[in-house]
């Protein structure tokens, strides 16, 4: 057997509360006989199923606002002025109600039960309470005007919302095909030219093979070295593709260091990255960044800094090799480490310590202006 419930279980406690005003409205008929008593809890109770209704069936929510309001105005002006507060209740349905036409309806039906009030007392028709009903005036004329200001304004930010989920998709795209040649012309500049250099020296070994032997066994020789560099080449263009933990990376650059001989010394305050593709971007800065030092710097020591804020990371790197301007401007990595940090909106900056050696700084945002925490990136660089 299927439970009865008053309301929607999805629409939680708030319909139970409202409620309230449906209570207080009762106590009314405490004391009263006759028509004066059974009559108003008649029509209190369909004013219920119509409040209900809204909840069960929304396609309703006009008509049964319409009916409402023609009941409470009927209770108010031929019962008593206390069950002015049930109007709250078709003020509640227009919250509901999607076009615009009939949100205005609704509205200037509720009102006319104040006006025709207010006109009743200038005559001399009747004599109204007004201290009593004046805050419930001001809430069917005030609420629902400011909520459908604040619903226009809505709409709007929905619409920039949408704006920018669309231009962040076009980046995106951008940036992907940004990656796509990149990879393009990484292929073409190692694997291209080794393949092109392994077949020269193919017909060259192939021509020398009976006239010079000695020749012939160099020229395999260097073509076995090319391959395996090839393959190497190969597996860091792969590895440039993948997703790479922060936290992995650190701790790789670390290893790395050792085995180059470089002292170091770690510092970090790292906590979970919640964009993936930040994340690996934020790796392979490291990891370029180690590679300077363990190939151009001559370092024997390396600082590594990884401190996450709420907003921000900083990430340094700084070393006590040698030091060279141009070295620093034109590229060897550096120029793919401001790419990366400039796709994720940060700065990226780079000095010469006081006792010689590189400072690199990185400051990336954690949320980028405009955007949120998943903002995607490409990974390679």
């Amino acid at each position: 057997m299927k439970r009865f419930r008053l309301f929607p279980e999805e629409d939680g406690y708030i319909p139970h509360l409202w409620l309230a005003y449906y209570y207080f409205t009762l106590l009314y008929l405490i004391g009263e006989q006759g028509f004066r008593f059974w009559f108003p809890l008649l029509v209190m109770i369909i004013i219920f199923f119509c409040y209900r209704e809204i909840y069960w069936r929304p396609e309703r929510t006009f008509s049964s606002a319409i009916i409402l309001t023609i009941l409470v105005a009927y209770l108010v002006f031929f019962i008593e002025q206390t069950f002015f507060y049930l109007l709250l209740y078709a003020i509640n349905m227009l919250y509901v109600l999607k076009s615009p036409a009939k949100f205005w309806i609704g509205y200037m039906t509720v009102n006319a039960v104040t006006g025709i009030m207010l006109f009743t007392d200038i005559y001399g028709i009747h004599d109204w309470t007004w201290g009593f009903i004046s805050p419930g005036i001001l809430i069917s004329l005030i609420t629902p005007a400011v909520w459908k200001v604040q619903e226009k304004w809505y709409r709007k930010w929905e619409a920039v919302n949408e704006e920018l989920t669309d231009t962040k998709k076009q980046v995106e795209e951008l940036i992907k095909e940004r990656e796509r040649d990149r990879i393009a012309r990484d292929l073409h500049d190692t694997v291209g030219q080794a393949l092109s250099t392994i077949s020269v020296k193919s017909d060259i070994s192939k021509k020398l093979l009976f006239q010079n032997p000695g020749r012939a066994e160099q020229e395999l020789h260097d073509i076995q070295q090319l391959s395996r560099s090839l393959l190497q080449e190969m597996r860091e263009i792969v590895s440039d593709m993948r997703l790479v933990s922060l936290q992995e990376e650190y701790e790789a650059a670390q290893l790395r260091l050792k085995e180059a001989g470089i002292a170091s010394e770690l510092e970090q305050q790292l906590s979970s990255i919640e964009d993936s593709s930040k994340e690996t971007m934020l790796a392979y800065i490291l990891k370029e960044a180690v590679t300077n030092v363990i190939r151009h710097s001559n370092a024997t020591f390396c600082k590594i800094r990884v401190i996450q804020t709420k907003n921000v990371l900083h990430l340094q790197v700084e070393d006590n090799g040698g030091y060279d301007n141009t070295f620093a401007e034109e590229g060897n990595g550096l120029d793919g480490i401001r790419k990366r940090v400039s796709l994720m909106k940060g700065e990226a900056h780079f000095h010469e310590r006081p006792n010689g050696g590189l400072h690199m700084i990185v400051k990336v945002p954690m949320q980028t202006e405009g955007g949120n925490s998943n903002d995607s990136y490409a990974v390679g660089g």
